[in-house]
């Protein structure tokens, strides 16, 4: 599958997207290293790569958020960096880890970092886009929507504790 090029930006544009980036995954709580990559990605426009240790954990974000936080039908670059860092905080914190069971599917922890990040986020829209997220997620793996929503919010009522 080919990945399209973005248009090309000036080195003006370049420092502030590094720097807007930088600037909500630090507010954010991410801790390690922070880069933006002016090119195609298969990914929702961030991803999450987990180090040995925190400090070198990598968040990259690509040129195709910046296209989706343009569009108003779309996720807030602030949404999609919340949602890396919710995967970097079931990573990184022990006592979550300890209540996560010890081995469970990708499409959970996807859930489960749009719930987090939605603990994370100032908007309450960019809340309720990250809410809806790990509800379409859960739904897709076959779980009813009624029964999908009760879990969430129990699930958001326990990670507001562990915080």
């Amino acid at each position: 599958m080919s990945q399209k090029r973005p248009q090309a930006i000036t080195a003006s544009e370049l420092a502030k997207r590094e720097r807007r980036i930088t600037e909500i995954a630090r507010k954010l709580g991410f801790v390690g290293r922070i880069e933006y990559r002016h090119e195609g990605s298969q990914s929702g426009g961030a991803q999450y790569g987990l180090a040995r240790v925190a400090e070198d954990d990598l968040l990259t974000v690509y040129a195709k958020a910046f296209d989706r936080d343009a569009d108003p039908e779309e996720y807030s670059l602030e949404s999609m960096i919340a949602h890396e860092r919710g995967h970097q905080l079931i990573a990184r914190t022990e006592r979550l880890r300890r209540i996560l069971p010890t081995t469970w599917s990708e499409a959970a922890e996807e859930v489960l970092a749009s719930l987090l990040g939605s603990l994370l986020v100032d908007s309450s829209e960019d809340e309720r886009n990250l809410i809806l997220k790990a509800m379409f997620e859960s739904v897709k793996l076959g779980n009813d929507l009624e029964t999908v929503q009760n879990h969430h919010e129990e699930l958001r009522d326990m990670l507001r504790r562990l915080k």
